[in-house]
């Protein structure tokens, strides 16, 4: 049996808790998701952010209040009289960029007929399409073919007291990153579905307390969507279970970098709950980005993203 190097000597994550599973409740929810993407574009005060989102005033001010409590977010006062804050990211915050970048990526490959933003990479210059790698080995183009998973906890943790728990879900025909992680159970149900899940007992067990019939209706919209794939589970067998797709196994490097972001921070122990392997070398997969223009190591300092005009 292959030897995993382990980050550091820890004790054994408790059973009910689950890095990943906190960092999933947080970003999988569709405000929360556009209002980081749209203060990572320095859209920062609260009128701007209504405006560009479209969004109601209470279901802002409540979204950017949680993202405060998350310590995603930090409010700013610019002004005293009224009393009026700017938003910007935290250290914690700014550090989900690469989760941004793959969210960005999959969006560009899988909406080609919507609008979006380009990425420019200041050191070379050149307008880019990030190339998802491991940074242990320094290997380029990691898919999720090439790792392998081991649960060390359930996925699900049971905070649903403070937060929605459905965003409705989009479904238009052209899907978006943001349709796909619209809520909570559409977030997790990808999830185990990327970590090798198949069946519909092993989605129950995985997701907890979720139930048939929410389960039912989400592997239908995955279906639908293109990101799951009915088979049965013998020829001509009734029972049935779900595979990935290419477009739902594109979606593989926005969860590791919300794993690896899970386990730096919102784990006492350094770890979120799942390992992911690096089957090359048999090593923790290290999440990076680097450019295809010039092959080095992307950071968030180094790079822009230009909104396209429609």
């Amino acid at each position: 049996m292959p030897t995993v190097r382990p980050r550091a000597a820890a004790p054994p994550i408790p059973p009910a808790s689950s890095a990943l599973g906190h960092a999933l409740l947080i970003m999988g929810d569709k405000w929360n998701l556009q209002i980081v993407r749209a203060v990572f574009d320095d859209t920062v005060r609260f009128a701007q952010l209504r405006d560009r989102l479209g969004i109601s005033d209470a279901v802002l001010s409540h979204r950017l209040g949680r993202l405060v409590d998350d310590r995603i977010l930090d409010a700013q006062p610019y002004s005293t009289s009224p009393p009026r804050n700017e938003y910007r990211l935290t250290d914690l915050g700014c550090d989900l960029w690469p989760a941004f970048v793959a969210l960005w990526n999959w969006d560009r490959c899988w909406t080609p007929d919507r609008p979006t933003t380009l990425l420019r990479h200041r050191i070379c210059g050149h307008v880019i399409t990030p190339v998802f790698g491991c940074g242990d080995c320094q290997a380029i183009g990691v898919t999720a073919r090439d790792v392998r998973t081991d649960v060390d906890a359930p996925l699900l943790i049971d905070v649903a007291d403070r937060r929605s728990r459905r965003t409705a879900r989009s479904d238009a025909a052209a899907l978006d990153s943001c349709s796909v992680l619209a809520d909570r159970w559409s977030t997790f149900l990808l999830a185990a579905a990327l970590e090798g899940n198949r069946r519909f007992g092993d989605f129950q067990d995985r997701l907890g307390s979720i139930s048939p019939v929410t389960l039912t209706d989400r592997l239908a919209y995955f279906v639908d969507q293109g990101m799951l794939i009915r088979t049965p589970i013998v020829d001509g067998a009734r029972r049935q279970e779900y595979r990935t797709t290419p477009k739902s196994l594109d979606f593989f490097p926005v969860f590791a970098a919300l794993n690896s972001w899970a386990a730096r921070h919102l784990s006492e122990y350094g770890r979120s709950g799942l390992t992911i392997v690096h089957n090359a070398g048999d090593h923790l997969l290290e999440p990076r980005y680097t450019c295809n223009a010039c092959n080095a190591e992307l950071h968030r300092t180094d790079t822009e993203f230009r909104r396209l005009r429609r």
